[in-house]
């Protein structure tokens, strides 16, 4: 049962319940994505980053995340994300200008923290749980594919450049770029303005990197939070 739902744009809603969160669309969304279901170029109603134990088992992932949307009542084409994270405890950003809005959804769990290009996998040799930052952005105007995939670099950069200034580090002491299983889904609504371009210093690009930075520190933060009180 939803415990909550409220709009993002004309047509988006986010719904949330302790199993899922659950962005859901009056038209089909244009997404890309890393999502493990729906992943890829793939136009959906429906993104949903769905709660799993701690101790999760990933080698039927397909089936369990095929499960869980169908628990949700969504059988249709859909991007689906799964998280070990606290659901209650993910990021939320919106922001809405002349030309439609940017909204970034962000759940975070760093329990191992990666750099990218700097280490090799370290999860043989720590024994504890992967953890994961899922981003979903959803935008309210029109993203050429380019701009899309711009984003996604856009999106990741503004992650990692949060995870570096609240000094993260990896096990081996690196400054962490990410975590081994992170994902993230850039979609739009393919109404209204339409942009070429989603780098940085684009205007769409700069409200997506804003966006994802702010979500991403709010998780960053109640993460944090939660583990001091988990271990004192």
């Amino acid at each position: 049962m939803d415990l909550s739902a409220e709009p993002l744009f004309l047509g988006v809603l986010l719904r949330r319940s302790p199993k899922r969160l659950h962005i859901a669309s009056d038209q089909p969304l244009m997404c890309l994505s890393s999502a493990p279901v729906g992943g890829g170029w793939a136009k959906a109603q429906h993104i949903l980053n769905m709660r799993v134990p701690l101790d999760y088992c990933c080698d039927r992932y397909v089936e369990d995340i095929q499960r869980m949307a169908a628990e949700a009542g969504v059988s249709e084409p859909f991007v689906g994300l799964i998280t070990a994270a606290r659901l209650e405890d993910a990021g939320l950003y919106v922001e809405r200008f002349d030309q439609g809005a940017v909204a970034a959804l962000v759940t975070l769990g760093i329990s191992l923290p990666t750099a990218a290009g700097r280490e090799e996998s370290v999860r043989a040799e720590v024994s504890q749980p992967a953890g994961t930052i899922n981003i979903i952005v959803v935008v309210d105007a029109a993203l050429s594919p380019a701009a899309q995939v711009n984003a996604v670099i856009t999106a990741t950069e503004a992650k990692s450049l949060v995870l570096a200034e609240h000094n993260v580090r990896t096990p081996k002491g690196h400054l962490a770029s990410g975590t081994p299983t992170d994902c993230v889904v850039i979609a739009c609504t393919n109404r209204g303005a339409r942009f070429a371009f989603g780098g940085p210093i684009s205007p769409i690009g700069a409200l997506i990197g804003r966006a994802v930075r702010v979500a991403t520190e709010q998780a960053l933060h109640a993460w944090r939070r939660h583990t001091s009180s988990t271990s004192s």
